[in-house]
């Protein structure tokens, strides 16, 4: 029976390797020429992450204090929301625009009185003219003091943005990247939501670039040369120089077909939602041409111009209101299909094949570290900082859609919200509907007002004489108290991986606000809050070393503290094996060698917050589904064995014996797990792969691993 089985597996995997050889991304096969372009962009994209900069296949690890245990490692950073844009509720929000709240709950009052409410994006048609006037005018600002432009250049990026696009994090990612440029947009003004437009609504038209969407009242009109110069956006200089935005609306591409939109929420599992676009060969994963990735893309050629191009689309205001609705029908589909743990811990299966590392699970999203592309899913975002208004709706018995910039269209006995057409338009076919021209009349099919230039670009709105104060908060800081001893002792140059990322400030390698020689001061200016919170316990390195006068830290200096009274000495080598029990216990040794998960549980454990939560032992024996390290020799996720060895240690029975050899010899070992058998397996409490309780007593001194 055991030959059989054998027999068996081995004709499935030849099977296999000849079906996935077979399977390629070809955008030729594209069924529509705007999905061709669309296809060549994320192939494009996926092509230059796989290309950036590999991640080191070492563990970063700090210098050492003469005399004292090892301190903590790099990924065991504070929790603490630094800046705004880390928030994840109103009270943490609340506290950086000059609020009564605290990070932990959603109750605020601002100086001025008034209440800081979670978000309520509505659809762009749906706002009151206040509401209108109040968003254009907090993007103008936004766009005043770089910030907007800002977020354009993070969108650009391929080399530090990866997980954007071509890929299952595509959601995930742009999900955290709204969130922070709707808290910039709050910081400006706190009644400020970041609404989103419904596409679909265009989709009835028979000329939707002729949607009043596109008039001087919401996104502006364009010349000749497709120059942006009307409307609220007028003079929006781009990212390459370019004095206005460009577009090209409906010279391609297409809006959003409620047919689309309908495809993804039937859809039933995560991996047709958070979709491999991009599959190289050898993928098990078939090209979905409706994935939400490639319809939204539609999108982006129908506006055109700097819509057109992934490295220029954050130039257009029109953009964030664009992914906002795709952000929204990701989360109607998450309400109606998953529970809340489903929402918080279901992702695609790590594979190197169907996507760049950047979107494995576990992965981290640059540019928004410490934050992993699981983090994306986190339920906090919709119960915290922002929820969605329904999407317009009308019927033959309810014909109002409730806004003077939609009529609903009556066909059959069904009825849909669709948005009117503006002055000059194309209305063929839409005579007989009620409203359907914006102030105007549906003549011969053509929208023809009474008067000459019926829509004028309403004034900026005024905001509150009283804003809450906004004070534009650093990011820059170090790690640890010790960083500046080490710098100074050369530690930036000789222990890089490390320095560079934990000792950022004292290493130069971004820009602060503060004196960072002051021995007693406050470098943030939430220090106070944090210290009564008990932060200066609970984040014991960040908090001394940031907030040394609100934590009471000032009577020993840094130098005394770290490097003996400020002598200096090369302090790169580790400190004494500490021990527990009587028996040693070297924390800086990782025995593992080469860039290999240790484990088959790896990729579940780092859905579950282990890579985060125990960092020392997961960049050990975790390092490739924690995103320490990117493999080049082989396709991590793949059915094959990922070393050259593997038959030769099958045959001596280490498939029985070793752990790492179920996940690296997945052939050799009959090994090849799906998604679903390792959650079970991962998840069960009951016998661990690889006797991983044992390990966890050996490594008690780790922090506990709280593996569910």
């Amino acid at each position: 029976m055991i030959i059989f089985k054998s027999i068996v597996f081995i004709f499935y995997i030849i099977f296999t390797f000849f079906t996935l050889q077979s399977t390629s991304l070809d955008c030729s096969k594209a069924p529509t020429q705007a999905l061709k372009i669309v296809c060549a962009q994320i192939q494009k994209w996926d092509e230059g992450s796989r290309k950036s900069p590999q991640l080191t296949p070492s563990i970063a690890l700090p210098p050492a204090i003469p005399g004292q245990p090892a301190p903590m490692i790099a990924a065991e950073i504070a929790p603490i929301a630094r800046t705004a844009a880390q928030c994840m509720d109103i009270g943490c929000l609340c506290s950086f625009i000059g609020g009564n709240g605290s990070p932990g709950n959603n109750n605020c009052v601002l100086s001025n009185g008034q209440k800081l409410n979670k978000a309520l994006r509505k659809e762009l048609r749906m706002l009151t003219t206040e509401e209108r006037q109040r968003y254009h005018t907090a993007v103008q600002r936004l766009k005043a003091n770089g910030d907007f432009t800002n977020f354009a250049q993070i969108h650009a990026q391929f080399s530090s943005s990866g997980g954007a696009h071509s890929g299952p994090a595509f959601l995930p990612w742009h999900r955290e990247f709204l969130k922070r440029y709707e808290i910039a947009l709050r910081q400006i003004d706190p009644s400020v939501a970041l609404p989103y437009w419904d596409s679909t609504l265009e989709s009835e038209l028979p000329t939707p670039a002729d949607s009043i969407l596109f008039s001087d009242l919401f996104a502006g009109t364009t010349d000749a040369q497709g120059n942006v110069v009307t409307g609220p956006f007028k003079g929006f200089s781009t990212t390459s120089g370019a004095p206005n935005i460009k577009r090209r609306v409906g010279a391609q591409g297409s809006v959003f077909k409620e047919s689309e939109v309908n495809y993804i929420l039937q859809q039933t599992k995560v991996d047709q939602v958070l979709s491999f676009t991009a599959p190289q060969q050898g993928c098990p994963a078939q090209i979905q041409w409706n994935a939400l990735e490639y319809t939204h893309g539609n999108v982006h050629i129908f506006v055109g111009g700097d819509m057109y191009e992934t490295s220029t689309a954050g130039n257009d205001p029109i953009f964030w209101n664009h992914h906002s609705f795709v952000d929204y029908i990701w989360e109607m589909w998450r309400q109606n299909k998953q529970n809340r743990f489903d929402r918080e811990q279901s992702y695609p299966q790590d594979m190197q094949q169907c996507s760049s590392a950047n979107h494995f699970a576990s992965g981290l999203m640059r540019p928004f570290e410490p934050w992993r592309n699981i983090d994306g899913l986190n339920n906090k975002y919709t119960d915290n900082m922002y929820e969605y208004a329904p999407r317009p709706t009308c019927s033959p018995s309810k014909p109002s859609c409730n806004s003077e910039f939609l009529f609903c269209k009556i066909t059959g006995n069904i009825g849909k919200c669709t948005a009117k057409v503006k002055p000059t338009g194309n209305c063929r076919g839409l005579e007989g509907s009620n409203g359907a021209c914006y102030e105007s009349q549906c003549i011969n099919g053509k929208c023809v007002s009474s008067v000459p230039n019926p829509i004028t670009t309403p004034k900026p709105a005024v905001l509150p004489t009283r804003p809450p104060p906004f004070v534009r908060v650093t990011n820059c800081f170090n790690e640890n108290e010790c960083c500046s001893t080490w710098a100074r002792n050369g530690e930036c140059q000789r222990n890089a991986p490390y320095m560079n990322a934990w000792c950022a400030a004292s290493c130069n390698k971004c820009k602060f606000n503060y004196d960072i020689n002051a021995e007693c001061s406050d470098r943030h200016m939430n220090c106070g809050l944090w210290s009564r919170s008990g932060e200066c316990q609970k984040n014991l390195l960040w908090m001394t070393e940031n907030c040394r006068k609100s934590c009471n830290k000032c009577d020993i200096t840094r130098a005394a503290k770290c490097s003996g009274g400020g002598r200096t000495f090369v302090t790169t080598p580790r400190p004494p094996v500490p021990s527990v029990n009587g028996n040693p216990q070297d924390r800086s040794t990782c025995k593992s060698v080469g860039c290999f998960n240790e484990n088959v549980c790896c990729p579940i454990w780092g859905i579950m917050g282990e890579c985060a939560r125990n960092p020392f032992w997961m960049s050990c024996n975790c390092r490739v589904s924690c995103g320490f390290c990117v493999p080049n020799d082989y396709y991590y996720g793949s059915c094959n064995d990922y070393h050259r060895q593997c038959q030769e240690w099958a045959n001596r029975g280490e498939c029985q014996k070793n752990p790492w050899m179920t996940e690296n010899c997945r052939s050799s070992c009959q090994s090849c797990y799906s998604q679903y058998e390792l959650r079970s397996m991962c998840r069960s409490g009951t016998k661990p792969i690889g006797g991983f309780v044992s390990w966890g007593r050996d490594m008690n001194w780790e922090l506990g691993l709280r593996f569910r």
